[in-house]
């Protein structure tokens, strides 16, 4: 998200504006001044952290697009500095890049590397991502860091902004929209020094802005609400639509001080990153973002579009709409054909990409039923599952669909899967995955056959 009050859809006629960080013009004293409350939802399990310590967790991998991933890390444990511009060229950590066909000097996956192609950590996009263990995702809490930056408007010098990034371990939106690291941003539009809007980058949308004089406000700092799992900034509390589905935000949750430990982001030890913060699945939705990093272009920071319905408290549930009765990832699934179909997909985009923990808990009453019948626990017989698909094959998966045409109702909480209704870029037989059974239990479906 970004720090100039921009949150919900705005429409993508006009041209995006784009500004980088000006340091220079900056004031410490200024950034706390405006740095907003950020209120969590009363329900929220996934808390804000220290980038820093979520980096020395962490251990440093090279993903060569795609194409394979090396067996050994680039660091464990992972040294920050070493990560960006404060050590010198020579310290940064460092990797080849994969050259296919050619033979590896190493016992790798990967088919090759090519001494000549060396990359470097502080280059964006290079291939480098942190790949934290799964405990660091419930975060620290209210008492962590958030990080500023300055930006200046293109052609008016009288308007600058701070945008204000925050950090969590973990998203979780839908189960869609699942991965490590989540950095979200807003930013306050000044105008002479003075505070004029604040700008939300919801996800999924344009940046927009609500006015200063519209926000709620705690000791002259703007108030933002955090959405549940997601950590979308929104300038109200309620349901915020998100693509198709909601975002929802609450009062009564941990306030995030802001001002009390905000730090320039050009002064951290990792600074230079050009890195992922969280794996990648090569799956939207399942990767890893990027985060601040020098010369970093950010859209709409000085937006004049408001955000409409959000400058006032949304109709809740929005009018001619029926979200959720439930936060996201808290109401019951919904117990329909579509709703099979959906949690079958993420199950099979999980096997593609080998996320036991989410195989196992999809299909856990059949691997329950097989455990009783002899076999091995469910972590134990996937892992050897997925060893039996072909890496292509394990590709196809993570973005296949389910035809609903070829989906038997076996009754109305009961619906089978044969394996010729996937669709993807390769094609299944009954033999390779064999045909499934979702049923519906306790709120939510399982493969139980």
């Amino acid at each position: 998200m970004s720090v100039s009050v921009a949150l919900v859809g705005c429409g993508p006629e006009k041209p995006k504006e784009y500004t980088g960080a000006e340091p220079s013009e900056a004031s410490a004293t200024a950034a706390a001044q405006f740095a907003p409350l950020v209120r969590l939802h009363k329900k929220e399990s996934l808390l804000p952290m220290d980038a820093t310590r979520f980096i020395e967790r962490s251990v440093l991998r090279f993903d060569h697009d795609g194409l394979c991933r090396d067996e050994e890390p680039v660091a464990d444990a992972v040294d920050p500095r070493r990560l960006g511009l404060r050590t010198s060229a020579e310290q940064r950590y460092r990797h080849q890049a994969v050259e296919p066909g050619e033979p590896s000097s190493q016992p790798l996956s990967c088919p090759g590397h090519a001494a000549d192609k060396e990359r470097a950590a502080t280059e964006v996009g290079a291939g480098f991502y942190l790949d934290p263990p799964e405990e660091v995702r419930k975060g620290e809490g209210p008492g962590a860091a958030a990080y500023w930056e300055y930006h200046k408007h293109k052609t008016d010098p009288a308007r600058s902004a701070y945008v204000y990034w925050f950090f969590y371990g973990y998203n979780k939106l839908t189960v869609g929209n699942r991965h490590e690291g989540d950095w979200e941003r807003v930013a306050v539009q000044l105008r002479d020094g003075k505070p004029q809007a604040v700008t939300f980058a919801k996800h999924g949308s344009d940046p927009c802005r609500v006015k200063w004089a519209d926000l709620n406000q705690s000791d002259g700092h703007p108030t933002v609400y955090s959405a549940l799992g997601s950590h979308g900034s929104y300038p109200t509390a309620g349901y915020h639509r998100v693509s198709v589905t909601f975002d929802r935000t609450s009062e009564g949750g941990a306030e995030w001080r802001t001002w009390d430990k905000v730090r320039p982001v050009e002064g951290e030890p990792w600074w230079g990153y050009g890195g992922w913060w969280g794996a990648q699945e090569h799956v939207d939705g399942f990767n890893g973002p990027m985060g601040p990093y020098p010369n970093r272009q950010l859209p709409g920071i000085f937006t004049d579009e408001p955000c409409g319905g959000a400058d006032k408290p949304p109709s809740d549930p929005p009018a001619g709409e029926k979200p959720p009765a439930d936060p996201p990832g808290e109401q019951p699934a919904p117990r329909t054909k579509e709703g099979a179909i959906q949690r079958y997909e993420e199950y099979l985009h999980a096997v593609g990409r080998e996320d036991i923990d989410t195989v196992c808990e999809v299909a856990g009453p059949a691997a329950k039923q097989a455990e009783d019948q002899g076999f091995g626990p469910c972590t134990a017989t996937f892992l050897i599952t997925f060893q039996m698909i072909s890496p292509a094959r394990k590709k196809a998966l993570r973005t296949a669909t389910v035809d609903p045409q070829r989906v038997v109702e076996l009754a109305p909480d009961r619906f089978e899967m044969p394996a010729a209704s996937i669709r993807s870029s390769e094609t299944f037989s009954e033999s390779d995955l064999g045909d499934s059974t979702m049923g519906y239990m306790k709120d939510e479906w399982y493969v139980v056959d």
